[in-house]
């Protein structure tokens, strides 16, 4: 019965890692010009053109057709936020937060908050617009219903980048710390460290209990398990694409991915790694014979690297599939469990 609990638990286990495995992002949209930061509107994406002083739009449903400009005269930048059709956008170039309607054709920017130092990442909770003051290293926030809103300390930050706040926990990038950092607004202890050891870290975007960030300097997008205590980072979406991944955002199943040097739009599908498709993977694998004596047979291997566990989780055998076989002569009898990439197999050695 011991045995039995083991290896229903090994195979949780092992199931919960292969369903973490990576994603990989294609470009949806390209010659946009040092795209940074997004925000969506249902099928609407707006994207910061940074050196062009511009903000766009795109079309979601609809990536050939041609971008379009939405307003000029934005000075760098760097952050993006929406609510009841007013658009905010983070100046870094002229330290000052301004607003934009959206409701009306051509329209103009205005000045909402000046005096501020370094502007970037920008998210609302309600009415109040936080955002990340890189060169005051705090993160702030402001009651945008008021008629002369004001300026208020959320938390201290080391040159804060971007913003994703869940629940009651504020989390940003530190890109100079290398780091991500998180902040319980429900109490008024100081942030504590999530990540550290990031290269450039900036977008943040947050996906079921999963954060993603982009390592621009590493030209990758990695994540961690916000809701696990000590939270690993790893390897989140790739592609070879990647030049300088910089802003995230998501819609539905869909993360989209900013590249700031490539001057494209990527995006990830997040149903890509189901469960339906990780069941036809395992039923296209086969493994043979079974009970197996001297040599186990791997059929359609999705991978030629093995692991095999005993029924206790212990590692007892790996390496490389040699002409899709592995010797299993050494083993002693018994039930095992083979891995071969993010398949899962159980057999037995007479």
């Amino acid at each position: 019965m011991k045995k039995q609990l083991y290896f229903l638990l090994f195979i949780f286990l092992l199931a919960g890692t292969k369903m973490s495995a990576q994603l990989s992002a294609n470009v949806f949209i390209e010659n946009l010009e040092t795209p940074n930061p997004m925000v969506i509107d249902g099928n609407t994406m707006y994207i910061g053109i940074y050196y062009m002083d511009k903000v766009i739009k795109v079309k979601l449903d609809d990536p050939n057709a041609a971008p379009v400009d939405v307003v000029t005269g934005v000075n760098r930048p760097y952050g993006l936020a929406l609510k009841d059709n007013i658009l905010y956008v983070s100046e870094f170039g002229a330290d000052r937060i301004s607003k934009v309607d959206l409701s009306i054709a051509n329209p103009s920017p205005e000045v909402v908050l000046s005096g501020i130092r370094s502007p970037l990442g920008l998210e609302f909770v309600g009415n109040d617009l936080y955002m990340a003051l890189e060169g005051d290293n705090k993160i702030a926030k402001l009651d945008v219903s008021q008629t002369t809103p004001q300026l208020i300390d959320v938390t201290s930050a080391q040159s804060p980048f971007e913003i994703e706040i869940i629940g009651n926990e504020l989390y940003f990038t530190e890109r100079f710390e290398g780091r991500v950092s998180k902040f319980d607004m429900s109490t008024s202890n100081p942030p504590t460290v999530v990540a550290q050891g990031l290269s450039y870290p900036s977008g943040l975007v947050s996906y079921g209990k999963e954060l993603f960030i982009c390592e621009a300097g590493a030209a990758k997008v990695s994540k961690l398990n916000f809701a696990q205590l000590n939270p690993v980072v790893s390897d989140g979406i790739t592609s070879t694409e990647f030049n300088y991944p910089s802003g995230l955002a998501v819609r539905d199943h869909t993360i989209y991915i900013t590249d700031f040097f490539a001057g494209s739009l990527l995006k990830a599908d997040m149903t890509a790694l189901s469960v339906s498709d990780q069941k036809k993977r395992e039923n296209k694998t086969l493994i043979y014979p079974n009970p197996a004596k001297e040599t186990l047979t791997i059929q359609n291997a999705s991978s030629k690297n093995y692991k095999i566990f005993g029924m206790t989780g212990n590692l007892v055998l790996s390496g490389t599939l040699e002409r899709d076989s592995v010797n299993v002569s050494g083993l002693t009898k018994g039930s095992y469990i083979i891995q071969i990439g993010d398949v899962i197999k159980k057999f037995i050695k007479n």
